[in-house]
């Protein structure tokens, strides 16, 4: 288990707000079996109506309209275009952007810093949309924040940066901001000597980029959206496609519709897995229809083994593609040596699948000429992640399932932009082809050291060697592990400023001095001096397009766009003239993307065209730049997680109405929760073999060297989970899993595979 130095300065028990407790007494009821239909249909317009979002809504992801806020999911090719292209979570999303309700100036003179402490982060983000930038000033005794005016907000941040240690300073991106937002906010950091551009990314699918761009020599996924919809056999992974992604459900439909099979590796019985009701069909709506046709309950961080199984007993058959495999791929002699000694009773217990279901797996992967491998957070956030995507992509390699129609690897992204965010230069460890065309194209000089990612960012900020941290989005505090050494460490930087729509939790820790600036929405308008304004989004299948705002309501509250916001605070601090250019117009931010980045050739041109267009995707073609030239076949060790008697293995998960940080309500009518998020998902012969019942209340406890961390008061829900697994809602289980707990080569939180016991309140929840 990885441990975590002594820090005497950071607590390890989790404050629990005098709000939070209010919400402690959740109802369980029966849950809904199918995902979508009219149930979904409804209760996105309970979110909708009363937002005044239904306009936004009824073109988002067409030509003209916005892109969705919420998820990456590709839209189809144009002529497949329904007629509505949103999902019950994206009308979520429309609906905290279109809200009515304000946090006015004199929001923020009621309520502390200190009492903002005190409030959830579903309550701080139904208080509206913020209207006038705001400074928080500890050093006057003020526990308020008060407005501030744009011009001294910027020449605040100015003078912070102009006296801040280059490696001091931390600039953070949430998935959501546009490229070219992202690709300003990169400029400034680089401009000031930093590549400490830590992402969401690096919380959730670092993992997959470090695997992919090792074995495959592109971190990005190699399949369309055709390629879906044609498959004859999707293995789904570690996903909840029906909270998270919602809009992938219509795809595989489709597939199924065309002959596909699909095969589901997940602790917990996903409904949109199990069971869809088309919300665009009239039939469809009330009708459901099985997606799954195997799905397979794998132990937590069981995903490897299971992968080695299928793996070995695919070469036990000779069920492989030999010609793709010598013409295309390195390193296949070691891992057929290795595949066929591991322990079959040892990838059993890893596992917890049974030859014999392995064995009908294997009948379906020989049967069918294709197939998709796709996964999300719960194959990407263990201590060996890296390693359980290289098997999967031996999987992929061995059968030739890579750079053909219908066949293919598949990471569902979650923010809608933090693919491009990557792509545009958000990440600390760019290369240097990369670098040094940004020092060409501007003409200053550009830092070649690496940067920090978000864990080694945090762990710089609560060792109290950082100085000043900016956010483009996001609320940091609220998604990352360690809960209460975050809000620790965002408390200790002489300056925070946070780029916001809505109050959040990390509003409630501020520096010394703390800016929040408001910022528009990707629904609300952007005229700039040359006109109306577009922004460009890439999606999971790494296709660039363009989204526009057309919403006039927020044009009377005092905001600006994120690129207005970025290149004011550049031309405050430095004084180059290329950062006005840009912020009268984004398509100079464009042109400047084309000039420094590989595919983006005749960039503002090719955004006119509806649906975008594709970057270049090596796999796709079946070219792979790795270190052999070839798609590189991996050995990767089992390493069977050992869990103490009396302990279970713990996953944090989002509940239906949660987009990462962002809660939508507090129920989860798929898993048949109610008017509260403390509960902790267990199956009934653990209840039992733990001496408690179905209600108990509980502490989860996990230990690490430095003590123990706790989430207090829990309700034990009895539900179909892997054996010696259960699960809880993030961001209340983040408090469990100390920063240093990452995954190797990634460094990617472990918020999947904890190891907690329970500790009994002695009462049962009504």
């Amino acid at each position: 288990m990885t441990t975590l130095p002594k820090n005497d300065k950071i607590p390890t028990v989790s404050r629990v707000s005098k709000e939070a407790t209010r919400f402690d007494g959740p109802r369980i009821s029966k849950r809904f079996k199918a995902a979508a239909g009219v149930g979904g249909v409804v209760h996105a317009m309970q979110h909708v109506l009363p937002a005044r979002g239904l306009l936004p809504l009824i073109t988002m992801n067409k030509p003209g309209g916005v892109d969705c806020p919420g998820c990456a999911w590709p839209e189809p090719n144009q002529q497949d275009l329904g007629i509505v292209e949103f999902c019950e979570n994206g009308a979520k999303a429309i609906a905290e952007e279109t809200t009515p309700d304000r946090a006015t100036p004199e929001f923020w003179a009621k309520h502390t810093v200190t009492e903002l402490r005190d409030k959830t982060d579903h309550w701080l983000g139904k208080q509206g949309r913020i209207t006038e930038p705001l400074l928080y000033d500890r050093s006057n005794g003020d526990d308020h924040y008060r407005p501030i005016t744009w011009e001294r907000a910027f020449s605040l941040i100015a003078e912070q940066l102009k006296r801040t240690d280059p490696t001091k300073a931390v600039f953070y991106t949430s998935g959501r901001a546009s490229n070219e937002a992202a690709y300003s906010f990169q400029l400034l950091a680089r401009r000031l000597g930093s590549n400490n551009l830590p992402d969401c990314g690096n919380l959730c699918h670092e993992s997959t980029a470090v695997a992919l761009k090792e074995v495959a020599g592109l971190g990005k996924a190699s399949v369309t959206m055709k390629d879906m919809e044609t498959t004859e056999l999707f293995i789904s992974v570690g996903q909840n496609p029906g909270t998270n992604h919602p809009r992938s459900l219509t795809t595989l439909k489709k597939m199924k519709e065309n002959g596909g099979k699909m095969v589901v590796l997940n602790p917990m019985p996903e409904t949109g897995l199990m069971a869809f009701k088309e919300p665009q069909s009239p039939v469809g709506m009330f009708k459901a229809e099985q997606l799954a046709d195997e799905y397979l309950q794998v132990r937590l961080d069981g995903d490897r083994a299971f992968f080695q199984q299928l793996n070995k007993e695919l070469i036990r058959r000779g069920a492989i593609d030999h010609v793709f495999i010598e013409r295309f791929t390195s390193g296949f002699d070691e891992v057929k040596e290795h595949l066929l000694n591991l322990d079959d009773a040892e990838l059993e217990r890893g596992s917890g699948i049974s030859a014999s279901q392995v064995a009908k797996v294997a009948d379906m992967v020989e049967t069918a000429k294709t197939a998709i491998v796709a996964w999300t957070l719960g194959v990407t956030q263990h201590r060996e992640s890296v390693n359980t995507i290289r098997e999967m992509m031996n999987f992929l390699f061995l059968t030739g399932n890579i750079g053909k129609p219908g066949a293919g690897s598949s990471p569902f992204r979650g923010h809608s932009n933090v693919q491009g965010n990557r792509t545009v230069g958000i990440w600390e460890k760019m290369p240097d082809p990369y670098l040094q065309a940004i020092e060409d194209y501007f003409g200053f000089p550009v830092p070649r050291e690496h940067g920090l990612d978000t864990v080694d960012a945090l762990r710089q900020m609560r060792d109290g060697d950082n100085q000043f941290f900016m956010s483009l989005g996001g609320n940091l505090v609220r998604v990352a592990s360690d809960t209460t050494a975050c809000e620790q460490a965002m408390s200790q930087q002489e300056m925070t400023v946070h780029l916001s729509t809505k109050p959040n939790g990390s509003h409630a820790y501020p520096g010394e001095k703390s800016l929040i600036l408001p910022v528009r929405a990707r629904t609300d308008v952007d005229e700039r001096a040359s006109g109306p304004q577009k922004i460009t989004v890439e999606n999971s299948a790494g296709v660039v397009s363009a989204s526009q705002g057309h919403r006039t309501a927020n044009k009377d509250l005092n905001l600006k766009s994120e690129v207005d916001i970025i290149c004011s605070v550049g031309r405050e601090t430095f004084g180059d003239d290329f950062w006005q250019r840009m912020i009268d117009d984004y398509g100079v931010i464009r042109d400047a993307i084309e000039g420094t980045i590989p595919g983006f050739d005749r960039y503002n041109e090719r955004i006119e065209k509806p649906g975008g267009f594709y970057l270049p995707n090596g796999p796709r073609e079946r070219v792979f730049n790795t270190a052999t030239g070839k798609a590189m076949l991996t050995v990767n060790e089992t390493n069977v997680l050992q869990v103490p008697e009396g302990h279970l293995l713990l996953s944090t998960v989002r509940s239906h109405d949660q987009f990462n940080s962002t809660i939508y309500g507090l129920d989860d009518r798929y898993r048949g929760v109610h008017g509260g998020r403390r509960v902790v998902f267990m199956h009934r012969d653990d209840i039992v073999a733990l001496g408690l019942v179905n209600g108990s209340m509980v502490d989860i406890v996990s230990v690490w060297e430095d003590g123990e961390r706790r989430a207090p008061n829990f309700r034990v829900v009895e539900y179909d989970h892997a054996r010696g697994c259960c699960a809880v809602y993030l961001p209340e289980g983040n408090v469990l899993v100390p920063l240093d707990s990452a995954a190797k080569r990634s460094n990617t939180p472990v918020f999947k595979s904890v190891v907690v016991r329970l500790e009994p309140l002695g009462r049962v929840a009504d």
